[in-house]
C-alpha cells in the first residue's frame, strides 16, 4: 500500500523509506518469525489464537517477543488506525535484530526488530471460490523431521519454490508432500479431503503448520455433525476423494476441483465444502 503506514519497534513510520539495517539477521539469515491476521470492520479475527502461534514460532527460535500480547493488540490497533484501515491483513514480523558481531551464532542478548504492517483486504472475488482452485504436486519437499515446518520463520523458501513452480504449470496452489511420500500441506494452506460425511486432513506430524483456519474448521465441523480426522494421506486419495479444500487466512476456505490437471470429484465445488466455508465466513462476519 503505497504512502501507508507501518509499526516499527514502538513508533509509527512511512511505509516508503529507509527502516531496516542491512545487518539484520532477518534480512542476511532470514532469522526471524512472523504470522499473517484478518481484520474485519476493525475487528481481529482469532487475535489470541495468531498471537499463541507467534509466541510458540518465537520460542522454538528460542527468539524473545519485544511485546506480550496485550501490548502487540495495541500495536495492531494503532497500525490500523494510523491507515484508517477497517478490512486488512495485518503482518506481524519480528527478527533477531542486528548482532554485534556476524556469523550464525545468535547474540546472547538480541534486541529484536517489530514490524507490523497492513493493507487493505475485503477478502477474494466471489467468482474464485465459485470456480475453485487447481493444484499441482510440487516437488519440493515439506521435511516433518525439521522443526522450521512447524512454525512461522522469515525463511519460507520452500514454499516460494514451491508457489513458483504451480506458477509455471498453471497452478493456482501447489500442494506439497512430505519426506515419507504423504500430503503435508500447500504452499500457504492447509489442505482437506472429503470422503462420505467425514473431512480428513493431514496430521501435524506430516510436517503440517498448525493453520489459525485450519483449527477453526475442524471446530466448525465438529460442530455441524461432521467427522473429522488427522492422519497420513496419501497423494493418490485425492483422486479418489468425493471433494476437497485448502484454507489459509485470506482465503477462508477455498474449494480445491482438480489436481495435475485431473478432477477431484465432480470437478466442482461439493456441498461439504460449501457447508463449511458458509459456516467460518459467517463465523468471520460475526466478530464483535
Amino acid at each position: 500500500m503505497e504512502g501507508g503506514l507501518i509499526f516499527l519497534n514502538g513508533e509509527i513510520v512511512p511505509q516508503q523509506g529507509p527502516h531496516l539495517s542491512a545487518l539484520d539477521r532477518g534480512f542476511t539469515l532470514g532469522d526471524g518469525v512472523f504470522d499473517t491476521l484478518r481484520a474485519v470492520r476493525g475487528r481481529l479475527f482469532r487475535l489470541s489464537d495468531h498471537l499463541d502461534r507467534l509466541r510458540h514460532s518465537a520460542e522454538t527460535l528460542d527468539l524473545p517477543l519485544p511485546m506480550d500480547s496485550s501490548q502487540l493488540a495495541g500495536a495492531i490497533s494503532t497500525v490500523l488506525e494510523a491507515n484508517g484501515l477497517a478490512n486488512a491483513l495485518i503482518r506481524i514480523t519480528v527478527s533477531r535484530g542486528v548482532p554485534a558481531e556476524r556469523g550464525l551464532v545468535p547474540p546472547s542478548s538480541p534486541v529484536p526488530t517489530l514490524v507490523i504492517h497492513a493493507i487493505p483486504f475485503h477478502g477474494y472475488p466471489e467468482e474464485r471460490y465459485r470456480r475453485g482452485y487447481a493444484a499441482i504436486l510440487s516437488t519440493i519437499r515439506r521435511n516433518e523431521t525439521s522443526p522450521l515446518s512447524y512454525v512461522k520463520s522469515c525463511n519460507y523458501l520452500d514454499s516460494v519454490l514451491a508457489r513458483m513452480e504451480a506458477g509455471r504449470r498453471r497452478g493456482d496452489e501447489a500442494l506439497m508432500l512430505n519426506c515419507a511420500g504423504h500430503l503435508a500441506c500447500g504452499s500457504s494452506s492447509n489442505i482437506f479431503l472429503v470422503s462420505g460425511d467425514s473431512v480428513v486432513t493431514p496430521s501435524l506430524e506430516c510436517g503440517v503448520l498448525g493453520g489459525i483456519t485450519r483449527g477453526t474448521v475442524i471446530e466448525l465441523a465438529a460442530g455441524m455433525g461432521i467427522d473429522g480426522f488427522e492422519r497420513p494421506i496419501a497423494p493418490e486419495q485425492l483422486l479418489t476423494a468425493q471433494e476437497a479444500f485448502i484454507t489459509n487466512t485470506a482465503l477462508g476456505v477455498m474449494p480445491l476441483v482438480a489436481v495435475e490437471g485431473k478432477a477431484i470429484g465432480s470437478g466442482a465445488p461439493g456441498p461439504i465444502t460449501l457447508r463449511l466455508r458458509e459456516a467460518y465466513e459467517g463465523l468471520v462476519q460475526a466478530i464483535s
